[in-house]
């Protein structure tokens, strides 16, 4: 990475976390992010910044306490007719870019290098290098004064609700997930224990229970820090492993660890601090990133790459949970497609019996669950015909029901199918019956009736002894009521 403009643009990322760790070194147990919210760093475009510029990007939103981690160049705020505020500054940006040429220094695209054949590249020296773009969050531009409605729902979108699970801790489904159905890429046992660690010789990470933590978020918190650790071995990102407690290489490990754990959970939410046993090492990052801004690219190339790792695993969490609700949405739509073709299938099978168009209609709608056009026929004077008390009758009998309820029709039938009648004992009623169809519905009717009527006598008297409780503790609390002598 050369040139002038990656310099300065080094020189505002260094500066930018000898800041924060300055502040975590006065007080360890400060987090690394506070801002409510959560979210990866994105563009007014919604394409999320990489690991190195979105841990830049959160520490800038943390600073300067913008409202949502949504950027964009002064081109694109141009382009969307807003301005920039009065004294606001920019911050850089770093994206690759490549350069393509061969001996004799002619340059090409990397579309056209990549229609080459392999021969054909050879011949060709691909050369990476980054270039700074400056970025201003929407909070510095009248975004919210020229598009409000976008503006709120930026902001609901970041918004983060604090979830709670069985015990009142703070809840992450996302990694719940993970641990419950093994999706990470290594075993994740959680036992009884006082210690969290990654062991590379059998990839697997050991975790104590949630229990054991004092908060939800340490739990999370150490679970991605460990979650990090786990992506460094050979197969993975191949970062160096096997050095001791102490070492410079392992102390950059931590560091490593520490911000992917840091930027993992502001994107997820959770409000994270320092590990105390990497408190020590406070003094010695800060030392090495003022001294060489580029120790501080190197930490933030591989944090980009374990968090990206992180969070598309949490992705396809997110993608299932999405694909399960757009499947139950089809359901649910297939169910109320196929109600409307049932009853017009069984409309036209009518027509050939000369029912009315008005009555199809009505009973289209009986079958899709509402009464309203059987009521409107009635209050418009119509008399159901015999055919059509028929086909109420075959349709369903709870509407055939209804629908004699409706037109005030009498049972035509000389022995009714459902008698009533006292017993001797005058608190009786006695129900008997001819017809298995029709007893089924009425009874049903009056047995939910009667469900309803008990469930609201047993709430009314626990009202009531709830408030007699409410007045009656108080008094017996304060001594003014006295039942030692009952």
């Amino acid at each position: 990475m050369d040139g002038q403009a990656n310099d300065k643009a080094l020189q505002k990322f260094a500066d930018l976390m000898v800041k924060k760790l300055t502040e975590v070194d006065a007080d360890w147990h400060k987090p690394w992010f506070t801002t409510t919210g959560y979210g990866l760093p994105q563009n007014i475009d919604g394409r999320v910044y990489n690991g190195i510029n979105s841990f830049m990007l959160f520490l800038l939103q943390e600073e300067r306490s913008f409202q949502t981690p949504v950027y964009m160049t002064f081109p694109q705020a141009k382009k969307q007719g807003l301005h920039i505020n009065k004294g606001a500054s920019a911050f850089p940006v770093l994206f690759w870019n490549f350069m393509i040429k061969d001996d004799k220094g002619n340059k090409i695209s990397m579309d056209d290098y990549k229609a080459l054949t392999k021969e054909e590249q050879k011949e060709y020296t691909v050369i990476p290098y980054t270039k700074p773009y400056h970025v201003f969050n929407v909070d510095q531009t009248n975004f919210a004064e020229v598009y409000p409605e976008q503006w709120k729902a930026l902001k609901d979108k970041f918004s983060c609700p604090k979830l709670k699970d069985e015990q009142g801790m703070f809840s992450s489904p996302e990694l719940d997930h993970m641990i419950k159905h093994g999706t990470w890429l290594c075993p994740i046992i959680s036992s009884f224990s006082d210690k969290a660690f990654f062991r590379p010789s059998e990839d697997k990470i050991y975790l104590p229970l949630k229990g054991q933590f004092y908060t939800g978020e340490g739990f999370y918190s150490t679970l991605l820090h460990e979650m990090a650790h786990s992506t460094g071995i050979d197969t993975r990102l191949g970062r160096e492993m096997k050095n001791m407690f102490g070492d410079p290489k392992y102390a950059k490990e931590e560091l490593i660890a520490e911000f992917t754990a840091a930027v993992s959970c502001r994107s997820l939410g959770i409000v994270s601090g320092v590990r105390e046993e990497n408190a020590q090492y406070l003094k010695n990052w800060l030392g090495a990133i003022k001294k060489e801004p580029k120790f501080l690219y190197s930490v933030l190339v591989d944090v980009g790459k374990a968090s990206t790792m992180i969070l598309n695993e949490v992705c396809k969490y997110e993608l299932l949970k999405k694909e399960e609700q757009e499947k139950q949405q089809e359901e649910c739509k297939h169910i109320e497609n196929k109600k409307v073709d049932d009853s017009k299938d069984f409309s036209e099978t009518r027509n050939d019996e000369k029912l009315s168009p008005a009555f199809n209609i009505a009973l289209a709608a009986a079958l899709a669950g509402s009464f309203k056009e059987l009521v409107n026929l009635k209050e418009q004077g119509y008399k159901l015909s015999a055919k059509e008390l028929d086909a109420l009758k075959d349709a369903d009998p709870k509407i055939y029901i209804a629908a004699q309820n409706i037109f005030n029709i009498k049972l035509d039938d000389p022995t009714p199918s459902l008698q009533f009648s006292e017993s001797k004992n005058k608190n009786e009623i006695t129900f008997s019956n001819n017809s298995k169809e029709n007893i089924s519905s009425i009874l049903m009717m009056i047995f939910n009736t009667w469900k309803q009527h008990i469930y609201y006598l047993n709430f009314e008297e626990n009202r009531y002894l709830a408030e007699l409780r409410d007045a009656l503790l108080p008094e017996l609390m304060s001594g003014k009521i006295d039942v030692s002598n009952i």
